[in-house]
């Protein structure tokens, strides 16, 4: 049996439920954040809370917990999951609405926990694919529950053997529909800062990249992809994922580059 956390109460997950009028069911209205544990070790954590917290206020939403509250319950709940390795979402909604438009009172706040699925052996040797579509965020700084553009395009993806798309806007490289997105050209590495939802650990990889390499955080034009020495995704649940195709063309000829490689190793020692 898996369990979860509403409103503070750690339940039977198959036995919760939200009203039927809650705002993140009836027009989507939420936010959310995915960290990953190790035990009870929170990755990340207070970064990913700051996050939620920044969410939340951009969509007007209080959140009903405390940073040591939120921790302890997520804590709970990975320890009464037993899990050693666990995928943590933390879900919060405008809650239960009248007219269904205005926002109630009470906030819906929930935790998700699950045993981490994450990509193969395989992916990080060879890199991946990705696809690209035009198409750039709502309120790209506030991580919110509305992914309609990235699901519709999930089939198109697997057709192409793609794990995921990657956005561009007015001619300019955003991010990936779950991840941020980073290019190597020489030594410099170079991602994308404006209109883009900024990852917790896009910015712990950029840390661990100062050490090394000349980092630029700036606009990334779409042209700019053929000219890249390196590509990789940054999130959660991948960590530093190579990319080593885009669309129809190669990223180094198909191969890791050891740039990317330096920067695995360095992340996995963190």
């Amino acid at each position: 049996m898996n369990y979860c956390c509403l409103n503070q109460k750690i339940i039977p997950e198959a036995k919760a439920g939200v009203s039927l009028r809650d705002l993140g069911l009836l027009r989507g209205y939420g936010v959310f954040e995915v960290l990953t544990a190790q035990g009870d070790k929170l990755f990340l954590f207070q970064e990913h809370f700051r996050r939620l917290k920044n969410s939340a206020k951009k969509l007007n939403l209080k959140l009903p917990v405390s940073e040591k509250q939120l921790e302890a319950s997520t804590k709970k709940l990975i320890l009464k999951n037993k899990l050693e390795k666990a995928s943590i979402r933390i879900v919060l909604t405008g809650g239960p609405s009248k007219d269904g438009i205005t926002l109630g009172k009470k906030p819906t706040l929930f935790i998700l926990a699950n045993k981490i699925k994450g990509f193969t052996k395989k992916d990080y040797l060879q890199g991946v694919k990705l696809i690209t579509t035009e198409y750039q965020r709502e309120i790209p700084r506030a991580k919110i529950s509305n992914y309609i553009h990235a699901i519709q395009l999930q089939e198109k993806g697997k057709k192409e053997g793609a794990i995921e798309v990657l956005y561009f806007h007015n001619g300019l490289i955003l991010e990936a529909s779950t991840s941020n997105f980073f290019i190597f050209k020489k030594d410099t590495l170079i991602t994308p800062k404006n209109n883009i939802l900024l990852g917790t650990v896009r910015n712990f990889v950029i840390k661990i990249a100062k050490q090394k390499f000349k980092v630029q955080e700036r606009d990334l034009p779409f042209q700019e992809l053929k000219k890249a020495d390196e590509a990789f995704l940054t999130a959660t649940i991948k960590g530093i994922l190579p990319v080593t195709k885009i669309d129809n063309f190669k990223i180094n000829d198909g191969r890791v580059g050891e740039n990317t490689k330096w920067l695995m190793e360095n992340f996995k020692r963190n």
